[in-house]
Parts: structure tokens; C-alpha cells; sequence
């Protein structure tokens, strides 16, 4: 995520602050990651709801894992956005511990009102086993609904080969999960991988899942995001 041909987006509102703290890959995360709170943000705004239902948790993972925003019902975009800016990545991938941990997140702070949303964003290749990601699918169905897995790869499409697994594995649990009789179908965000080609298509990602999340009653958004800089 050192590697700077994607950049944060110009000319946003949060442009300046991420630049000086990130210009390269994991900068243009953090750009996509602002402009998919304030959309969300935007949306509630327009609903004429006091207060979002949405639950942000981010986590942070290299060769370990950290939590560094959970269950956060309260805070603004620019305030999530402060909260991360501190934070570059380093050192080696591994995503069984940032799946394990983002399984530990949803567990904690599970609720019947949201449903549980993974953005997973990674440059680099790394062996995950099918069993880790059916665990946190059979976890999320157990407690009562499918979870919805975006896998986002920075790297090139032929060593993306572990991201677009985990995406095929959450989607195979969707559509063979039971359905909600009390949501519509369009109110289901189906599982989905994508290549970052360059520095809009990460936000265009994040703000086309902001967009879907407008018909499902609300969502639990658990992020295990920010690999290696190599």
C-alpha cells in the first residue's frame, strides 16, 4: 500500500488532510472510505432521521491485527476519518487473523436491526483457507443473516486469485442462506469482487455499496481494511 499509482481523490473536502497524511494507496482507502461516510451521512440527512443506524468498525491488519474503530454510532465522517489518518500500513498479509478478528467484531456487537456488511481491501497475495471464510458465514446465518463480502484488490486480477474466493464463498452462503420474509429482495446486497484499476474505481466501489445500502434496513458495517505497504 506504499505504492503511489492510486492516489486520494482531489478536490473533496477531506483531500488536503489525507494527502499530507497518506499519498499513495492506502491514501486513496481513506479517500473512499470519506466519501462513502458522507454518503451515507447525506442519505440520513435526506431521510430526515436524527440519528444513522449504521455501526462503522474498522479494522486495521498487516502480519497482525488491530481494531482501531468499533460499533461507532456517533461519530461524523471527518471524526471516523481523524480517527484512521494517524495510522499507516506495514509489515507482512495475513487475512485468517483479519477475518478471525472481523468474525470477533460482528459477534460482539451482532443486532437483528442491521445486517452485517465486509469491505476487505488487500495489495497483496495471501493464502486464506475456504473453512476461515465459511466460518464467518455459517457465523453471520446462524445469527440471523447472510453477510455481504466485498473483496477490493489493489493488486493485479491473476494474484487477486484468495480475494475473489472469499467473494465467491460469501455469495455461495447468500443465495443458499433462508430468506428474510421481512425484506424485499432488492434489500439484498449480494457479495462482490473487484480490481482497483486506478484511483476513482476504489471510491466508485464504496459509494456504489452506499448506494445499494439505501434499501436494506440498515447496516452493520464491519471493514477489515489497510494491508501491507510494499
Amino acid at each position: 500500500m506504499y505504492d503511489n499509482d492510486r492516489r486520494p481523490l482531489p478536490n473533496t473536502p477531506s483531500s488536503a488532510r489525507i494527502i499530507a497524511a497518506s499519498d499513495d494507496r492506502f491514501g486513496a482507502v481513506l479517500s473512499s472510505l470519506s466519501s462513502f461516510w458522507s454518503a451515507r451521512a447525506a442519505a440520513i440527512g435526506s431521510g430526515g432521521n436524527a440519528a444513522r443506524r449504521d455501526a462503522y468498525s474498522v479494522i486495521l491488519f498487516n502480519h497482525t491485527v488491530l481494531t482501531a474503530i468499533e460499533n461507532d454510532f456517533t461519530s461524523t465522517p471527518d471524526q471516523l476519518l481523524d480517527a484512521l489518518l494517524p495510522y499507516g500500513p506495514s509489515g507482512n498479509t495475513n487475512f485468517t487473523t483479519a477475518i478471525t478478528r472481523a468474525q470477533d467484531v460482528m459477534d460482539r456487537n451482532w443486532s437483528t436491526e442491521r445486517s452485517p456488511v465486509i469491505i476487505f481491501l488487500s495489495d497483496g497475495e495471501c493464502h486464506i483457507a475456504d473453512q476461515t471464510m465459511q466460518d464467518l458465514c455459517r457465523r453471520s446465518v446462524q445469527l440471523g443473516k447472510a453477510v455481504s463480502f466485498h473483496s477490493v484488490s489493489f493488486g493485479s486480477d491473476a494474484a487477486s486469485l484468495y480475494l475473489r474466493r472469499m467473494a465467491e464463498i460469501a455469495g455461495d452462503a447468500q443465495n443458499n442462506a433462508p430468506r428474510d420474509p421481512l425484506a424485499p429482495p432488492a434489500a439484498t446486497v449480494m457479495s462482490t469482487y473487484t480490481q482497483a484499476l486506478d484511483t476513482v474505481q476504489p471510491a466508485e466501489t464504496f459509494l456504489g455499496i452506499a448506494e445499494s445500502l439505501r434499501k436494506p434496513r440498515g447496516a452493520l458495517m464491519h471493514r477489515a481494511d489497510f494491508p501491507e505497504r510494499r
